[in-house]
């Protein structure tokens, strides 16, 4: 039985796919369905943080990477709305997306996530990285990957 449905969203063309799939699945299980947005952590040189200026830089891309997300959720949100889908919650991660969404889908305990792809091939994924690969490998709960 389905009762906890997660799909993670970046808005990109692969996930908004996953979002719809997850949506409409959502609605034949009457499941609740948990949005999920995740805020990569940004990678910078040690120096930069000894910068006078660095609390209110990373503050400021902090407020931004937040304004993103939530637009990303409310559209994501509109959609499953649109499919039917009563239970909505929505959340932001952040950190490593599949570390995020693997962690999330254990504390919420989700019967199954759902991603979106791009469809790289084996050798770019695993030169590039792959959320959905990593997901699979991190994750015990039932994955669907949507391409």
């Amino acid at each position: 039985m389905i009762k906890k449905i997660l799909v993670a969203t970046d808005a990109s063309p692969a996930s908004e796919r996953a979002v719809g799939f997850a949506a409409q699945l959502s609605v034949v299980h009457e499941a609740e369905l948990l949005i999920l947005n995740v805020i990569r952590d940004m990678q910078l040189p040690p120096e930069l943080e000894e910068t006078p200026d660095f609390e209110s830089f990373y503050n400021a891309r902090e407020n931004l990477m937040r304004r993103i997300a939530d637009r990303i959720l409310d559209q994501a949100r509109q959609m499953a709305k649109q499919a039917g889908v009563k239970n909505i919650h929505t959340a932001i991660g952040s950190g490593d997306p599949a570390t995020s969404v693997a962690g999330f889908a254990r504390r919420r305990r989700v019967d199954l996530i759902v991603v979106g792809t791009r469809g790289l091939s084996k050798a770019t994924a695993v030169s590039m990285g792959s959320v959905s690969r990593k997901l699979l490998d991190l994750t015990d709960v039932n994955c669907l990957v949507i391409r």
